[in-house]
């Protein structure tokens, strides 16, 4: 099952009608104010979840009214307030109990770098449940490679790349074992330092671009201005 989280973060709505016609997807989560975001779309959620203290009242009351007459099958779902994981984490924890294989996520960027970097720790969460887990925005492609999940390696192909650059980002201290081919910088067997800018913006110059760890745990970004 692939599922898509439009999430209450920042969110281009005409990049998201573009970007949304690409993707192949069998479930979607609507968080919190990600539900605004679904009907601007004209997306009807499976799932409704949050605890609703920054989504607009009146489209909520609309899905509400919608689900108990039956005439939409979302499942609304809230939770409180005061409680321990943020909204985004709890649909992704429900795409995890859904089976979900793939997980994309829009809305989980903007202003709020603790909600960002929170989202980010998303990836970490769905890595250690084999699910593959993606975040997009109108600038940022963002994939996790991991050696302790089994996901040592991606592939850029310059068909199908998300703008001009990618840049390979340490979450762990250190990535060993790094061999990037197919690019402007390559690398083989490199080690990078987090907090180093050795693999930052770097560029496809063959039809694809190559990426393998061996050790540690890595953001790769691909970006465009």
């Amino acid at each position: 099952m692939n599922a898509l989280i439009i999430t209450g973060g920042y969110l281009n709505i005409d990049f998201a009608k573009e970007y949304i016609k690409t993707l192949s997807y069998d479930k979607v989560f609507a968080v919190d104010k990600g539900l605004e975001y679904a009907d601007s779309l004209s997306i009807v959620p499976d799932y409704i979840i949050g605890d609703f203290d920054t989504i607009d009242n009146e489209v909520l009351m609309k899905y509400e009214n919608a689900a108990s007459s039956g005439s939409i099958n979302s499942r609304i779902i809230r939770h409180p307030v005061m409680k321990a994981q943020t909204d985004t984490e709890l649909a992704v924890n429900m795409a995890k109990e859904e089976n979900a294989e793939a997980i994309i996520i829009l809305g989980a960027t903007g202003s709020r770098l603790d909600h960002v970097l929170c989202n980010i720790g998303m990836l970490m969460c769905a890595g250690k449940a084999g699910i593959k887990c993606t975040i997009v925005d109108e600038n940022n492609r963002i994939h996790l490679l991991s050696s302790e999940y089994d996901m040592k390696d991606i592939v850029v192909s310059r068909r199908e790349q998300f703008g001009t650059y990618f840049s390979l980002v340490p979450v762990t201290e250190e990535v060993s074992g790094v061999t990037i081919s197919g690019a402007l910088y390559p690398l083989d067997n490199a080690s990078v330092i987090q907090g180093t800018g050795l693999t930052i913006s770097n560029e496809i110059n063959e039809k694809a671009a190559h990426i393998h760890i061996e050790e540690g745990a890595a953001l790769i970004i691909e970006s465009k201005d």
